[in-house]
């Protein structure tokens, strides 16, 4: 009989459904690995939150979750604000999976339920923005779908370029930010269409390139903002300084900072991990260092 306990929480509704199909056979890698499995479906928004709050002081040896990055989301805001700071497993299964990606977690199913028992932890910085935590990216403007539309070629050539290109393309409809930020490293105010604070490699399915430094642990945000161009030449000025990968120049503010405040005018609507973060007319973004330990491959192990 095994003697360890796991819970595996997962999303039915995550992606394209593949844990529904795999489920069995999650379990079952689960049971081998010596542990009594307790499966538990969401039911609503927020009850991966509830859950993870209510369950990861109990008894349970490990706690493993499953679904897309807005699932994960939740558990983390769960673990954290239950002041949990033991490791647990990701099964990445959304449309996107940026942060599995980012970490090193398997894309295919059965070898990250793997992972999340035989795997190593790796103790992450997230971020808190306006008491929301988050994974990997909290983010303003209109880019909605966008990774979806992005042409293949456009994503495996320029990577996350594309996807702030494949935005500009609405420029028209974009609504634009007038605001001010203050950061230890950098202080500046200008009228902003897109802003974004990243603690990642991945954003929208795609690769940062041309970022060689960052690193998901060293206690500090990737900062990028996009001023909003006042006519033909600047927007030209944007898309080449992307296409050239310089993302900080007179058009953009690109910097690494641990903490931000961010006041306009009007209310920001923010996203965090992909979804809803609120809106605020002064915001401010701060890293939570070693905020989270999850089960990462082991590149060693044979």
């Amino acid at each position: 009989m095994n003697s360890k306990k796991l819970l595996l929480i997962y999303n039915p509704n995550s992606g394209t459904k593949v844990i529904a199909r795999k489920l069995s056979d999650i379990v079952d890698t689960f049971t081998k690995g010596g542990y009594a499995v307790t499966v538990h479906p969401t039911q609503r928004r927020l009850d991966c939150l509830e859950t993870v709050s209510e369950c990861c002081q109990s008894d349970f040896d490990r706690i493993v979750i499953a679904g897309g990055d807005g699932t994960l989301n939740e558990a983390v805001n769960g673990f954290v604000t239950a002041g949990y700071q033991g490791e647990f497993g990701y099964i990445p299964c959304g449309s996107t999976n940026d942060f599995s990606k980012s970490v090193g977690i398997p894309t295919r199913t059965l070898d990250a339920a793997k992972t999340a028992i035989d795997g190593v932890p790796f103790v992450c910085d997230i971020g808190n923005l306006n008491g929301r935590y988050f994974t990997y990216v909290a983010a303003f403007g209109t880019l909605a779908e966008v990774s979806y539309s992005t042409p293949q070629n456009a994503k495996n050539q320029l990577g996350f370029s594309a996807y702030i290109l494949e935005g500009l393309a609405s420029i028209p409809s974009m609504t634009s930010y007038k605001l001010s930020y203050e950061s230890e490293e950098r202080s500046g105010k200008g009228d902003y269409i897109l802003g974004f604070i990243l603690n990642t490699v991945h954003v929208g399915g795609m690769k940062i390139r041309g970022v060689d430094n960052i690193r998901l642990d060293d206690g500090k945000f990737e900062v990028l903002l996009i001023r909003n161009p006042k006519n033909t030449n600047e927007l030209n000025h944007i898309i080449s300084s992307l296409m050239k990968l310089d993302f900080d120049n007179e058009y953009m503010d690109g910097f690494k900072t641990s903490k931000i405040t961010l006041r306009s005018q009007t209310p920001i609507a923010w996203t965090v991990d992909g979804e809803k973060g609120g809106e605020f007319r002064e915001t401010t973004v701060e890293v939570l260092p070693s905020g989270i330990r999850v089960m990462v491959e082991n590149k060693g192990k044979k």
